[in-house]
């Protein structure tokens, strides 16, 4: 486990053990952009998911919005990205493949379709 220390705006550095899962720059998928976004997806040491952005700003001047949002279990995550109830956008799409590729709660994402985890939501939740 590697411990992470992530910046937030307006809120105190989010500091934890754990693992990078996924990480994705959004000028993969759209090239050359002045404003662009990286995002990461970490699984904590306690088994929470850390979703962190950073919102990289150019065109207004030089600077960086930054958050990052703790969740309690994977399904939790997959109900804030609304998996199954709208088209997902590359980036997000991207990061849950990558993430697949690391841990199993994210496998059925990988279809890209319309499911939801088939593992009961207290099981996922479960500490």
């Amino acid at each position: 486990m590697e411990q992470f220390t992530l910046k937030r705006n307006g809120k105190p550095d989010l500091v934890f053990n754990g693992a990078q899962l996924a990480q994705v720059d959004e000028r993969e998928f759209v090239g050359f952009k002045e404003d662009w976004m990286d995002t990461c997806l970490y699984r904590t040491a306690f088994g929470q998911y850390v979703l962190s952005s950073i919102f990289h700003i150019t065109s207004c001047g030089k600077r960086d919005m930054t958050s990052a949002l703790v969740f309690s279990c994977a399904q939790d995550l997959l109900d804030y990205l609304e998996i199954g109830t709208r088209p997902l956008s590359p980036l997000s799409l991207e990061l849950l493949r990558q993430a697949s590729l690391e841990d199993e709660a994210f496998t059925l994402c990988t279809t890209f379709c319309t499911v939801r985890l088939k593992v009961p939501h207290k099981t996922l939740c479960a500490q």
